[in-house]
């Protein structure tokens, strides 16, 4: 049996765990070239943060979905799940919903996960009526939620679902996007993080960064800071399906409590905050394998 064990600290917004992190998600993606039995171990975590929990819960989940439908000689069983063995670190994989989220299942089990208005981890291959029940348990969750946020979210899916994926993905993963509504209480933040494993947004509007002036040798940090242009989309004259970023920004750009807006797509990595970028890089080796979009406000309203 393959074991892939977790660093100590599962962390994408810090230097110093980054990249350690983005090789513990990549050895996950293993299971799909290995296809026998797999052992996930996290019993040296620490800590998690929200940004690497949903894509650890996007990594694990398609690895139990696909071995179910696509994979011969393996199901969801076949991949094995140990929790920290630090107290805190393991109540919190368990109080939080993660552990429900990654735990051995299948279809079934991310149904229920659905279902459970109190997990904050959900995934779905969108729908129009999925999007409204996500929504509803969104504002349940939150109660007071942080103006066009909504929109925010609603462009998001709709991205996904006529954007992020190569044609011929298999069914179970084809539009699916993976969300954690996360609170932090020594910040006193509230994130809202948003992740598909499609193509990326260099794959999808690169073509039109080098058409409109942009080098052919870009790195995917360029790519997302031209797509938050307002207006551009992938399409001729910007015109087509969505609003570019113009709707995913807006939350930030006029919550008084609003700390930043990051993405994460391909090698890229931009934070914007007070309607400017703040900060724009790169990853040395490892993807993101797909986009992740964060959310981030103070806690207490919008």
């Amino acid at each position: 049996m393959k074991v892939v064990k977790s660093p100590d600290h599962i962390c994408l917004y810090r230097t110093e765990y980054a990249n350690e992190t983005m090789d513990f998600l990549t050895e996950i993606d293993g299971f799909h070239y290995e296809r026998k039995e797999f052992c996930i171990d996290f019993s040296s975590c620490l800590s998690i943060s929200a940004a690497a929990a949903v894509v650890t819960f996007a990594k694990i989940t398609r690895c139990q979905l696909m071995a179910d439908s696509s994979y011969d000689n393996v199901s969801h069983q076949s991949i094995k799940i140990i929790l920290p063995l630090e107290k805190v670190a393991k109540k919190l994989f368990v109080s939080s919903g993660f552990f429900d989220a990654i735990r051995p299942g299948g279809i079934k089990k991310i149904e229920r996960l659905w279902e459970d208005v109190g997990n904050p981890f959900k995934t779905s291959n969108c729908t129009d009526n999925e999007i409204a029940s996500v929504i509803k348990q969104l504002k349940s969750r939150l109660g007071s939620v942080p103006d066009r946020l909504v929109s925010a979210l609603s462009e998001g899916y709709l991205n996904i679902r006529h954007h992020a994926y190569a044609p011929g993905t298999s069914s179970d993963i084809h539009g699916r996007w993976w969300q954690y509504v996360a609170f932090n209480n020594l910040k006193n933040t509230l994130s809202v993080v948003l992740y598909d494993m499609g193509v990326g947004i260099s794959e999808t509007i690169g073509r039109k960064y080098v058409q409109e002036g942009g080098s052919a040798l870009h790195q995917d940090n360029r790519i997302i800071e031209y797509a938050m242009i307002r207006g551009k989309t992938r399409y001729a004259n910007d015109q087509g399906r969505g609003n570019g970023f113009t709707n995913i920004k807006k939350p930030v750009d006029i919550n008084q409590k609003a700390k930043h807006l990051l993405i994460c797509s391909g090698k890229g990595i931009v934070k914007y905050s007070n309607q400017e970028i703040i900060s724009s890089d790169t990853l040395a080796n490892n993807s993101f394998g797909g986009t992740l979009i964060e959310w981030c406000f103070e806690r207490g309203g919008a």
